[in-house]
């Protein structure tokens, strides 16, 4: 790439941005805050040359500073500074924190959150509050800053005297800028009103959801789930974000290693049986599941879902929503699906002995069913559907495999350093002296977290799965059928070549996926100590 020629700065070229749509690729080598911030817009780019619309084309500083975080050479031309402003807000979308940190005009900014139950006697209906179109405005752009950040859940949470909005960002909770607190009121209102919520009842707790496509990020269809609680200082929200291109992921993409994708398709194959998903929420187990519909998903086999909600339609596949107000349960929904004639069904969660109950019938005449639970670790599934008051003998002879996981932030790959791993860690991340031993005696480096402008400093980009992949075995029926405690059942899975959560996120440090700080802060020390014969390591990356 050769630097352009002097001239072609002391002469730019004049050009009008109301007919050019660059593509998203070439908007986003310019950050938001870069171009907000210096009315700049990136119009294209080819050769390693990006052609940038400035106001002044001869800021020779500004132009070697686009240059330093572009990574590309400049080729500056003249707009109108009027004509940028529009071209960003359009591409970028106005920051929502600039637009509740506005002056609100007209009723919306003379109304506190004090007088919110007084608000006739100012003559304002809570259908023109909500329908501000600032406020409006700063809830959509709110929702695009979290979609663009790759965020997967929005907070907007009421607290004395302010506002707090948080976005999780694989997997951890990050403040945004607060707005005014009088807006929460207005906030919480346009939001309701978005989901199709009742705006007038804030006494208890509601579930809605919105649908949105966002022009800005290429025609991106959005959908995302809301929940309102009442709390002492106001009504929380929390927006699920299900963003549908985050759902195509293959068993292969989750980060299955091949001894655990390789059970994992077992497991699929079976012609009948139950197969759960454990977790808590928001670490992937419906992502999972879908990615087992999907690989054996095909004409001649009949699928069927009952979920709480339908986070994702699922092409070929039938898939009813949960409605209890009209007595449609996970129970009732497992019941009458099975006169549908189905091979395969997936029920979103088990949640009592009713639907436990179902589940088993189901398995027990033929069909193939997975379900989720909720537990910290794939042993503990069987104890769980035995305090249910699931019969013994009947789980030990319908579960087939059981899978928990966890999803830990991927180590940026851009900015992370890789260092000789202490004693103390390697200790820390192995379970049985054979493996301790194979890792004392390697020579290998495994990655720390640094942060950069790629990863905004946090030092992760994306997240990874770790997983405990459980077959049941004769062994473990056999043990089930004895009620044994949680542990009896850790231990031996553990003596049958299980891969704790622990030992399967070490495997994601060495492979240099996650750090030890990831995936400590995730999982439970390995209190089981069994001893094996031979210790498994994945591929050693090198510095």
């Amino acid at each position: 790439m050769q630097p352009l020629d002097y001239l072609d700065h002391l002469n730019p070229e004049q050009v009008s941005l109301d007919n050019i749509a660059p593509d998203q690729e070439v908007v986003q080598k310019v950050p938001a805050s870069f171009a907000y911030r210096n009315k700049v817009f990136p119009i294209n780019l080819k050769e390693g040359i990006l052609t940038v619309a400035m106001s002044d084309p001869l800021d020779i500083v500004l132009v070697d500073e686009m240059r330093l975080i572009t990574s590309c050479e400049i080729k500056a031309v003249q707009a109108e500074a009027e004509e940028i402003e529009e071209s960003i807000v359009r591409f970028y979308g106005k920051t929502a924190s600039a637009i509740l940190t506005e002056d609100i005009q007209g009723p919306v900014g003379s109304v506190s959150t004090v007088e919110r139950e007084t608000i006739d006697d100012f003559g304002i209906s809570e259908q023109d509050l909500a329908q501000d179109p600032t406020v409006v405005h700063a809830v959509e752009q709110t929702i695009i800053d979290a979609v663009r950040v790759g965020a997967s859940d929005i907070h907007f949470e009421p607290f004395a005297g302010e506002v707090k909005i948080r976005y999780r960002i694989d997997g951890v909770l990050e403040e945004q800028p607060t707005p005014p607190a009088r807006l929460q009121w207005a906030i919480t209102s346009v939001v309701k009103i978005m989901a199709n919520m009742n705006v007038a009842e804030r006494r208890r707790p509601q579930d809605g959801k919105i649908a949105l496509r966002i022009r800005s990020l290429g025609d991106r269809q959005i959908d995302l789930r809301v929940s309102t609680v009442p709390t002492v200082h106001g009504e929380s929200v929390v927006l699920r974000i299900l963003d549908k291109q985050s759902i195509s992921y293959g068993l292969e993409e989750l980060g299955l290693l091949e001894d655990n994708l390789d059970q994992f398709q077992r497991f699929i194959k079976k012609p009948y049986g139950i197969i759960l998903a454990t977790g808590p929420t928001g670490h992937g187990k419906t992502t999972t599941l879908y990615a087992c519909l999907d690989q054996i998903n095909q004409p001649s086999i009949k699928i069927i879902t009952v979920e709480d909600p339908v986070e994702y339609e699922l092409e070929g596949i039938n898939q009813i929503p949960v409605n209890p107000d009209i007595g449609v349960t996970f129970a009732a929904g497992l019941r009458s699906i099975l006169r549908q004639d189905p091979d395969t069904v997936l029920v979103g969660e088990i949640r009592d002995l009713e639907t436990a109950e179902m589940a088993i019938h189901a398995s027990l005449t033929g069909h193939l069913v997975f379900s989720t639970l909720h537990t910290n670790d794939a042993p503990s599934a069987i104890t769980r559907l035995i305090n249910m008051d699931v019969e013994p003998y009947l789980v030990a002879s319908t579960l087939e495999g059981i899978v928990a996981q966890r999803l830990a932030r991927r180590v940026c790959q851009s900015c992370c350093e890789y260092y000789q791993p202490t004693e103390l860690e390697i200790q820390r991340m192995t379970r049985s002296e054979a493996e301790l031993e194979h890792y004392r005696a390697l020579d290998f480096q495994i990655p720390r977290a640094v942060g950069c402008k790629e990863c905004r400093n946090r030092g992760y980009r994306g997240r990874v799965g770790i997983f405990e992949v459980l077959p049941i075995s004769e062994e473990m029926r056999d043990l089930t059928l004895q009620n044994p405690s949680g542990s009896q059942l850790r231990r031996l899975a553990l003596e049958q070549d299980m891969f704790s959560l622990r030992q399967d996120g070490w495997r994601k440090i060495v492979e240099g996926l996650s750090t030890v700080e990831e995936i400590t802060r995730l999982t439970p020390e390995d209190e089981i100590i069994v001893q094996t014969s031979e210790a498994v390591a994945p591929t050693m990356v090198a510095e």
